[in-house]
Formats: C-alpha cells, sequence, structure tokens
C-alpha cells in the first residue's frame, strides 16, 4: 500500500481534476475480447450489441452510445464489453428512508478552488432542501490539514462529516474519533483501501474513474479502426489513477492491432510546464507514430496540449483525458483535446447525500453497482463552450433524488 504522505498527495490531485497503472507493455496485443450478442441496454431502451468477437464493432457501439448519452456497468472494474449498456432510464435506488430534518452535516473537501469544493457546493444545495444544516470545511491535501478539519467538524456536534475526495488510510483515527461519537461518515470519490480497517467510512459514493478510462480505450479503438499506437500517462503514485490505467490496458489489450506506452511521471511534472513539456515530448520522440495520448486527469493540460503542439503532433495524435471537470471540458470545447469520459459531480454529491440519509436512519447503505451512476463521452460537438457540463437531460436524477426524499 501507498504511504500516507503519497495518498496525501492523492487527495490533493482528485481536487484539483477530482480524480485519483499497471505498466502496460510495449508490445503489440494479441487477444481479442467476446463479445455477446444480446441486448445491451439499460432502462426503457434497447439496443442489440454486434454479434461475435469483434472488438472493433463493441468498440464502435460503446463509443457512439457514450457520446449520445449515457452509457452503465453495475462494476467499476473488469467490465465486459457486453455489460457497458445506454442507460435511458433511473437505475439508482428505488426507495429511500424518510429523512429526518433538522440533520447537521458538515462536509470536508480535499481544497478550496477545485472540483471538490464544487461537489461539495452541490451537497449544501441538496442539504438545505431537505431542511439540513450543512457546512463547507477545506482541507488542504495533506493529512494534517484532513485531522484538523475533522476536529472542526466534530466540534460542531454534527450528525454527518462527508468528505470529498480525501482517502480512508489518511484519516483513520478521525473516522474513529466519529465513530466513537455516532457521527455517519460518508466518502465522495474514493473507494476503500484495499486492506481497508475497521477505521473505514461509513459508506462510500465511487467516481468510476476506472471505468470512465475503459470508455476512453473502447473510443480510441473505434476512432482509429483498431489500429492504435497509444501513449498512457501513470502517475503510479495515487492508487485510483493506477487502477483506472490498468483497466485502460486491460480493454486496449484485447485490440491485436493496438500497441500501448506506459510512461511514468509524478504530480509534480504534471504542475510544472517545464517537467510536463520535457515528458511529453521525450514520449513523442520515443514513439513518432503515436495516434493517441492519454492522460489520468486534467491537471497540467495546457502545458501537454502545447507539448503536442511543438512537436508537430496537434493533428496527428489525439489527446484524451478523464473526469470530466471544467478544465478539461473547456480544452474539448476549444478542439485542445479530443475526448474526456466523465461522471457528473452533482450527481454524486446528491447520491452522496443519499447515502447520509441512510446513515442517519440506520438503513442499509448503497453498494456501487446501486447508486445508477452513468458515464458520458465529451466530444467537442457535445460539449458547452463554457466547460460546464449537464446530465439532466439525459437522466433527471436531481428530481428523482428529491422525490425519493418526498420533496418533488
Amino acid at each position: 500500500m501507498s504511504s500516507p504522505i503519497r495518498r496525501g498527495a492523492l487527495a490533493l490531485t482528485v481536487g484539483l481534476a477530482l480524480l485519483a497503472s499497471a505498466c502496460g507493455s510495449d508490445s503489440k496485443s494479441s487477444s481479442t475480447t467476446t463479445a455477446g450478442s444480446d441486448t445491451t441496454t439499460a432502462g426503457s431502451d434497447t439496443t442489440a450489441a454486434p454479434a461475435g468477437n469483434d472488438v472493433l464493432a463493441e468498440a464502435t457501439r460503446i463509443s457512439e452510445l457514450a457520446v449520445k448519452g449515457l452509457v452503465f456497468a453495475a462494476a467499476d472494474t473488469d467490465v465486459a464489453a457486453a455489460e457497458i449498456v445506454a442507460q435511458t432510464s433511473w437505475l439508482g435506488p428505488d426507495s429511500t428512508p424518510a429523512p429526518p430534518t433538522g440533520i447537521n452535516m458538515q462536509i470536508i473537501i480535499c481544497a478550496p478552488g477545485t472540483a471538490c469544493e464544487t461537489a461539495a457546493n452541490y451537497a449544501v444545495e441538496a442539504a438545505k432542501a431537505l431542511g439540513w444544516t450543512a457546512d463547507i470545511i477545506p482541507g488542504a491535501g495533506t493529512p494534517e490539514s484532513f485531522g484538523q478539519a475533522f476536529d472542526t467538524a466534530l466540534s460542531k456536534k454534527p450528525d454527518v462529516i462527508m468528505t470529498m475526495a480525501i482517502p480512508d488510510v489518511l484519516v483513520g483515527a478521525s473516522l474513529a474519533k466519529a465513530r466513537d461519537a455516532g457521527v455517519v461518515t460518508i466518502s465522495v470519490a474514493d473507494q476503500p483501501a484495499a486492506s481497508s480497517s475497521a477505521d473505514a467510512y461509513d459508506a462510500y459514493v465511487s467516481y468510476r474513474m476506472p471505468l470512465m478510462h475503459q470508455i476512453n480505450a473502447y473510443r480510441i479503438i473505434a476512432e482509429t479502426g483498431g489500429k492504435a499506437n497509444v501513449v498512457v500517462i501513470n502517475d503510479s503514485a495515487f492508487p485510483n489513477l493506477v487502477e483506472s490505467n490498468d483497466q485502460f490496458n486491460k480493454v486496449m489489450s484485447q485490440c491485436a492491432d493496438c500497441k500501448v506506452t506506459v510512461v511514468d511521471w509524478q504530480i509534480t511534472d504534471a504542475l510544472d510546464p517545464v517537467k510536463a513539456d520535457s515528458a511529453i515530448t521525450a514520449a513523442l520522440q520515443a514513439n513518432p507514430d503515436a495516434t493517441n495520448l492519454v492522460l489520468p486527469y486534467s491537471i497540467g493540460l495546457s502545458s501537454v496540449i502545447e507539448a503536442v503542439r511543438k512537436a508537430g503532433k496537434a493533428d496527428t495524435v489525439k489527446i484524451a483525458t478523464k473526469d470530466g471537470d471544467e478544465i478539461g471540458l473547456a480544452a474539448v470545447a476549444s478542439g485542445g483535446i479530443d475526448a474526456d469520459a466523465g461522471v457528473s459531480l452533482e450527481w454524486v454529491a446528491y447520491a452522496g447525500v443519499d447515502q447520509a440519509i441512510r446513515g442517519v436512519t440506520k438503513s442499509p447503505y448503497l453498494g456501487p453497482e446501486d447508486l445508477g451512476l452513468g458515464v458520458h463521452m465529451f466530444v467537442k460537438s457535445n460539449t458547452a463552450a463554457d466547460g460546464q457540463a449537464d446530465y439532466t437531460p439525459f437522466l433527471d436524477f436531481k428530481a428523482k433524488y428529491l422525490s425519493l426524499w418526498g420533496l418533488g
């Protein structure tokens, strides 16, 4: 398991782009996927999947569905192509316990001015609709700051503490304090540690990053006609990002004529324009026939775009990232990058509040497969010029949650 210092960097990184691989091979992959021919939809519509073992056909199907609307899979990892389906109706909970009023919820964010804060503002909106008190307490991307934020939250005698992108392994002692005080703890945009102990959150809401990267992989296979030569940037300090890249590589391994080269860098490289330029320039020089460049987040994105341009590759190397944050979507809208797979920050916030209702009413929590969060593929043709994302035309999750809570 990574050290607390490195997991502390994870929280800040996830906050900056609300994100956070096993090394891929430099040789061409040779295995193929088995794609079923059954109906492959979720919700009210039906769309037949291509028959046979044609990964290109499946990749095209998935890519087209994700660009058009939402796609869904019950799991985040190791998802078969046929399990990724169009999401056209609500796949989340059918009921929620009657929410009590007068609940005090404190929300700790990884750092101010980040997507963590954006998601927290949506959680405040949802909490106030319920008649709850909700305050935002900033962390500063370090274990020490998170411990202090928990102490501040606990001093306010809350019923619930919700965190945005703060891993449990960084705040185990604080979670133990909260549990001893009878406080419900909810984690949004993180997942349980592999060696999760008793000092874990009561419930989690996944941001679905590994699934986002699987969708990215299928789009690349489709767009290149199964002839992709991909450079994947891997930030090995962050477990969620490692898992996401691992899932990307597993999908690409099904494409016999695709090649994946993994290049490691650290968050400090992404944040430093000179280091980012150097890393991308070297990667492109080492892979002159690259067709695609895949990033783990939008941090340092402007430096990456400029490095590709300076290398004379702007027309031949397509850049993709994930998370669907404002920075990445602005780059999609401007044509700086090709695609960005994302999940709604507003949706995960409302899902987190729904978990909190279950906690304060001592009802069972929902697992990732029961949350119903869909992934959308943003490309220039479907992305707003200001980089804002509105998922409600696909599925009005907000109205659904308000109805479940007796408010709509």
